[in-house]
This record gives C-alpha cells, structure tokens and sequence, in this order.
C-alpha cells in the first residue's frame, strides 16, 4: 500500500487581498461622504437664509425712510416700527387718535409677526433680531465726494425721470443655525447673519428736467446726480453698500437702535 502525501503543516497560502482593500476604502470614504451631504443640505440653508435676511432688510428700510417722511421725524426713534410696535416717546398713546393708534398698532403687528415668522422659517432665532435705522438723507451735510468731484446730497436724480427724495440706512441682524442638525454639523454654534439696505422715497421729475446732467454733475433743475450714492459692491461674496454709499451713511447724524 502506497503511503499518502501528509499535507504539509506550514502557514495556509495567501489569500485574494481585494475584500480588505475595498473595505478599507468603503471605512475612509464614508464620512467623506457623509460630510459632503451635509455641505450639501447646509450651503442652500445658508444662502436662502441670508436671501431671507436681505428682503426683511430691504422692506424695514423702506419701512424707516416711509415712516420718517410721513411722521416728520428726521432723527431719533420713529413711531409703530416693528418688532417692537408702538407710537414713538415724542407722540405717546394718548396724543394719537384712538382708532388711528388702533390701525397703526395693527398694521405694525401684522408686518412684525409676517417678517418674524418668515426668519424663523429660515432657521433664525426670532427673538435675537436687532439692528439700527439711521436719520433721514437729507439731514446730511452731503459730505461724501463722488468720482466726478461734486458732492452727493438728497434729493437726486436716480435716471430717467426718477428722483430721490427721501432714504434712509438700514442694519439687521440675527442668530442662525443653532436649531438646524445638518447646518450645526457646519457651524456649530449658529452664525450672525447681517444684511442691509437703503429705503429710498422716489417721485417723478418734470418733463423739463431730465436731461443729462452736466461736467459737474448737477442737472438743470439744480439737483445733483445720485452717482454712487446708492450702489453696493461685493464684499466676501455679499452684497454691501459700495465705499462711497458707505462713506455717506456714515455721515448721518444718528442711529437708532431697533429690536433686542
């Protein structure tokens, strides 16, 4: 009887390696993964918050300048503005006529609880809003060159037969994200979101007022182009006031404090 190999007692043959490989890639590309669907989820959260925060700006800056012309108060607190609505501390409750106080009232409530609820839809803490509204243009002094050499003062023609009559400089800011799981895998404790914007009152020139204005930037009727007094510029990515919008900004004579 022949005797029978013995199967040698030595360490097994090597294996195929590819399982391991590929689970290794699977382990360090999971979380990359991951993370860039939270990118993906937060980013837009992101953008249309701040979309958001700028259309609450704009309508509180025209707000502001609106409030301003019809109530005649060119500094200081104006009265009903949101979120806190009430008469302003030089016109109290009791020199307003009931039922229009009780209009106002209502009014400033309605606009405050629709642009409170739109910011907490977008993920903002509603009670953290806050910023400021300045004085009327007109209060200024104009003291901001423009490119051309004159100087930028209210009212202004805007082009065509638009004229600037009245504006006013508008600040918001507000906590966001904190409530959001996928936007606080980014930003861990929120972020401020700031926005602002200029309310402007227009009105229509005369027909025998809108032609160009000339070399030194004033049209027949006497008033200055708007030039840059307006305009924004990107600044990291955002729409802010350009330097010479910013500059006269600066030059009104106060802010006032609005919200918490």
């Amino acid at each position: 009887m022949s005797a029978r190999a013995r199967p040698s007692a030595g360490l097994p043959g090597r294996g195929d390696e590819t399982g391991g490989a590929v689970t290794l890639l699977v382990m360090l590309m999971v979380p990359v993964c991951v993370l860039a669907a939270v990118v993906a989820a937060a980013v837009p959260k992101r953008l249309a918050a701040q979309a958001s925060a700028d259309s609450a700006a704009a309508n509180l800056a025209s707000l502001a300048a609106g409030w301003r012309d019809a109530q005649g108060r060119d500094h200081g607190r104006i009265g009903w503005f949101p979120p806190d609505c009430g008469p302003a501390p030089a016109r109290t409750a009791s020199q307003i006529p009931e039922a229009l106080g009780d209009d106002l009232q209502h009014a400033c409530e309605t606009l405050a609880e629709s642009l409170l609820a739109d910011l907490g839809a977008r993920g903002f803490d509603e009670s953290a809003m806050a910023g400021f509204y300045s004085s009327a243009y007109t209060t200024s002094a104009g003291s901001a060159a423009q490119g051309d050499g004159h100087l930028a003062s209210l009212p202004c023609h805007a082009g065509g037969r638009a004229v600037i009559a009245e504006a006013a400089h508008l600040a918001l800011a507000a906590d966001w994200g904190a409530g959001d799981w996928a936007t606080a895998q980014i930003w861990p404790h929120g972020i401020k979101i700031r926005s602002e914007a200029i309310g402007r009152i227009a009105r229509a020139a005369s027909n025998d007022t809108t032609e160009s204005a000339g070399e030194d930037g004033v049209t027949p009727d006497g008033l200055p182009d708007c030039g840059e007094l307006f305009d924004t510029a990107l600044h990291q990515g955002l729409l802010r006031l350009g330097d010479e919008a910013l500059s006269f900004a600066e030059t009104l004579p106060t802010r006032t404090a609005y919200g918490n």
